[in-house]
């Protein structure tokens, strides 16, 4: 009964993972981690509460 209150709070993060498996997991594909690092960064210091852009995420790995 927790897990299906998590799973519709969290559309958004199973549609996320449904999609990760889809492309990577079922062809056998390794996720290029350069361009996922910046995207997981800027979305959890969203998540926070910080104030970020994508182009400041995206200059920290460069």
């Amino acid at each position: 009964m927790i897990v299906t209150r998590l799973v519709q709070k969290n559309k958004g993060l199973v549609k996320a993972f449904q999609r990760y498996t889809k492309r990577y997991l079922s062809v056998g594909k390794k996720p290029d981690v350069e361009k996922l690092l910046p995207d997981d960064l800027y979305s959890t210091m969203r998540l926070e509460g910080e104030k970020i852009t994508k182009k400041e995420a995206q200059a920290l790995f460069r």
